[in-house]
């Protein structure tokens, strides 16, 4: 690398979040580098910021990308392998857009985008993962995907009804959670890897809150506090 292409180790760019996997990235999953506690997907129709354009946009497709540590705030996005000391605890064994990544001059980043990324399905084909699993994770797709839930978002203001809908939606969310993780003996840091992030989170990019009443029920608030996008 050329003193150019230095990296200065500020940690700066981990911050931002880790790293999107791709189809090259396959070794790291099945040699165990990277375990499904360790992503994090951002689901189809998803408001996610667009590096590329600066811009916030729906997800045309769901991308797979490593988690934050177990524990951040909702709006801390550092990759969970960045070390106190600003270097990265898998170095040697990094994704393929950690090795294309430098701060100074991002045209080989940006020129993997949207670019033989790995989704969920063929991460668990990849995992030879139970067929069960599979058709778990599609069935909640089914039922909470993003194109329905913006659907309804715009019409919460004038149609109860529709209010109703995605407070249903949202509980539906979360009971298939905890089912999972009863009856399928699935580990609660794996949830964000198989059913993205929870949607008590998400609907705020809706402009509302999902607060959890007393009885354990959902209510959904107005809101105008800066929205969880990426």
């Amino acid at each position: 690398m050329s003193e150019m292409h230095h990296c200065r180790q500020c940690g700066t760019c981990c911050r931002k979040g880790g790293p999107a996997l791709h189809v090259e990235d396959g070794p790291l999953l099945t040699e165990g580098i990277l375990q499904l506690q360790d992503l994090v997907t951002f689901r189809a129709g998803e408001l996610v910021r667009d590096s590329s354009t600066n811009s916030v946009v729906p997800l045309p497709a769901e991308i797979v990308k490593i988690a934050a540590p177990a524990g951040s705030r909702p709006d801390d996005w550092t990759c969970r392998f960045l070390t106190e000391d600003n270097r990265c605890f898998i170095h040697e064994k990094s994704p393929a857009e950690c090795k294309a990544l430098f701060c100074d001059d991002p045209k080989a980043l940006l020129g993997m985008h949207g670019k033989e990324r790995l989704d969920r399905k063929s991460i668990l084909e990849l995992l030879r993962a139970p067929q069960w699993l599979i058709e778990t994770v599609e069935a909640h797709e089914a039922r909470c995907g993003y194109a329905s839930l913006i659907e309804l978002a715009s019409h919460l203001e004038e149609q109860e009804e529709a209010r109703k809908a995605l407070v249903e939606v949202v509980e539906y969310d979360r009971a298939f959670r905890d089912l999972v993780v009863e009856k399928g003996n699935v580990s609660k840091e794996m949830l964000n890897f198989l059913f993205g992030r929870p949607l008590m989170y998400t609907v705020i990019m809706f402009g509302i809150d999902a607060r959890t009443n007393a009885d354990g029920s959902v209510t959904l608030v107005q809101t105008t506090k800066a929205t969880l996008k990426r």
